[in-house]
């Protein structure tokens, strides 16, 4: 019986001990810091010049890029921004965007940066018809030549 309550007193000593040693670990722990938000950099805007119609998607590598993160081509905002981790960035660039070089944007909750090369966006690629006509003259060109080239009664 003496045994019990030794065992017992034991016990209840042990867990007096850590329910204290929790009260004044949890009284004397500090307030937790939000994590320290840094501005971000951009090392590179891929590519730097765009046609709308065949790219309209930009690349920024950088650091310290956030889901929040917002790009700003001239003073319009990109369409979307997508953010796989904290050094990639995917931008969409608004489609009516017109033909001229602009500064690119970046800003998160902690400041804003400048891009050090500007966004040159070109016209409308579309050869016009005068060029597809060169080519289908060129062609027939081709064609009347390699078949004279062939042709066994007239060399």
């Amino acid at each position: 019986m003496r045994l019990i309550q030794r065992l017992l007193g034991a016990v209840t000593i042990a867990w007096l001990v850590m329910a204290l040693g929790t009260v004044a670990a949890a009284a004397s722990s500090k307030p937790a810091t939000p994590p320290l938000r840094k501005t971000p950099q951009i090392f590179q805007v891929s590519p730097v010049r765009v046609n709308l119609r065949l790219q309209p998607n930009i690349m920024i590598l950088g650091q310290n890029f956030t889901p929040t993160t917002q790009v700003e081509i001239g003073s319009r905002a990109a369409t979307t921004v997508d953010v796989s981790d904290g050094y990639h960035l995917l931008a969409k660039l608004p489609p009516d965007l017109p033909q001229g070089s602009y500064r690119i944007q970046v800003s998160n909750e902690a400041g804003t940066v400048m891009a050090d090369d500007s966004l040159v966006v070109d016209g409308d690629a579309r050869p016009n018809n005068m060029v597809f006509l060169a080519g289908g003259a060129f062609l027939a060109l081709f064609v009347l030549v390699m078949r004279l080239a062939r042709t066994p009664g007239l060399s």
